[in-house]
């Protein structure tokens, strides 16, 4: 542990946030422990959104492929046809940003708001 101002001790909470969320995953003695721990939460929160990417664009192409609403015998208008268009081509928006996000390898940098953010915080042992 670090030693900080008046002997004290330090150690690294590994978690991460939300909007409506605060996750504290493991306490570190170092912060280079803290750091690998952190580095796989984000390569994990990473993965997760490129399945989420992935997924958005076969639903797009399956609900193009059917070209009406489940429980109705409704077909797609223009604007939600171009819209699931784009969503198979490109992918939906929020996995895009997630991404882009999560692709950032500096703790004190990344922020996914509002998904999930991985963090690295320090903290004083008290008695």
């Amino acid at each position: 542990m670090k030693k900080i101002a008046n002997n004290e001790e330090s150690v690294y909470l590994v978690g991460h946030s939300g909007p409506e969320h605060n996750f504290v995953l493991s306490v570190h003695k170092s912060h280079n422990g803290a750091f690998r721990t952190w580095n796989k939460l984000r390569l994990d929160l990473l993965e997760e959104a490129k399945r989420g990417l992935k997924y958005s664009k076969e639903d797009a192409k399956r609900n193009l492929k059917k070209g009406k609403w489940n429980d109705e015998d409704k077909p797609f208008s223009k604007e939600t046809i171009d819209y699931f268009k784009k969503v198979a081509d490109k992918g939906e928006e929020m996995y895009l940003e997630m991404i882009e996000k999560l692709s950032c390898e500096d703790p004190k940098k990344i922020d996914n708001y509002p998904q999930d953010t991985p963090y690295i915080k320090e903290r004083e042992v008290e008695d």
